[in-house]
């Protein structure tokens, strides 16, 4: 119940970062983002109400599992919402739509704001100040191929699971169909993924570093928080989209967040003390054994 209490808590903070944003549009005279498929503001106001729902899910089981001051925690997930959340669908919504076209800045302030208002909400809400199990301790070398392994993986993720549904989607998105385009080159879209991949990563490593739990819950919740907040977030407010495209890119962006999220977990995330301590014990105990 009390965890029920900080959810509407963080619910709330994100309808105030809603308001907040479009009254800075209002302030500083900012083109707002084009309302897509003919909606009205009003409804496009009820089905974020709707999608805000579903990201303060998608984020809660990250953020519960996240170990340092409140500050740090709210900063990191912060970070997330500005990086790997906004900035990254800024640059797939401005290659794969029209709706950033003449309303760039509208989609900052919106990002901004809910970077700062929602990372509080989280940060101060959930969480603890334990001892995180960390980024586990390599050597330079063994940093700098694993963060070539991360970078170069996103693409590699992106491109398997787009190419399982392109026989249903590229056929909408060529005859752009509410709203939505088809870049010219594979090679263009493939660069852009580069840069998104890291991105991605520089967001995703602080929750990877603060993680207290063992690493099977990390891949599962931040592959969850992933999932949720990169797509289903932007498909359940997604009316004006064909229900086809909600539900394959739904499905696509799943898979493509929880392949993702244990390529960093494997790569980057530290065996906690007491796996060390459970794979010793049958050695020392065979040892006692032959000594008798």
């Amino acid at each position: 119940m009390k965890d029920l209490l900080k959810l509407v808590i963080c619910w709330i903070a994100f309808v105030a970062a809603s308001i907040a944003s479009g009254a800075i549009d209002g302030i500083f005279h900012v083109n707002p983002i084009a309302l897509p498929g003919g909606l009205t503001l009003q409804a496009m106001f009820l089905t974020q109400l709707a999608a805000g729902v579903v990201l303060v899910i998608g984020l809660y089981p990250l953020a519960r599992g996240l170990a340092a001051p409140p500050i740090v925690r709210a900063a990191a997930i912060g970070g997330f919402l500005l990086i790997g959340f906004g900035l990254n669908g800024v640059i797939e919504a401005k290659v794969f739509t029209h709706f950033l076209d003449g309303g760039m800045g509208g989609a900052v302030a919106f990002y901004v704001t809910l970077a700062v208002v929602l990372g509080a909400a989280f940060g101060f809400s959930f969480g603890s100040q334990g001892q995180p199990a960390g980024l586990a301790r390599r050597t330079m070398p063994a940093w700098l191929w694993r963060g070539a392994v991360a970078w170069l993986g996103w693409p590699v993720i992106y491109f398997l699971f787009g190419m399982c549904i392109a026989p249903i989607v590229v056929p909408y998105y060529r005859a752009g169909i509410a709203g939505l385009q088809l870049p010219n080159s594979l090679s263009g879209v493939f660069g852009i993924q580069l840069i998104r991949s890291v991105f991605f990563l520089v967001s995703s490593l602080p929750f990877v570093a603060l993680w207290k739990g063992s690493r099977r819950s990390l891949w599962l919740t931040l592959g969850l928080a992933h999932a949720f907040t990169i797509g289903l977030y932007g498909l359940a407010g997604a009316t004006w989209m064909p229900m086809i495209l909600r539900v394959v890119h739904s499905l696509e962006m799943t898979g493509d967040a929880f392949a993702y999220a244990g390529l960093l977990v494997l790569l980057f995330a530290a065996v906690p003390e007491k796996s060390h301590a459970n794979e010793a014990a049958p050695i020392g105990q065979l040892g006692m054994h032959a000594a008798k």
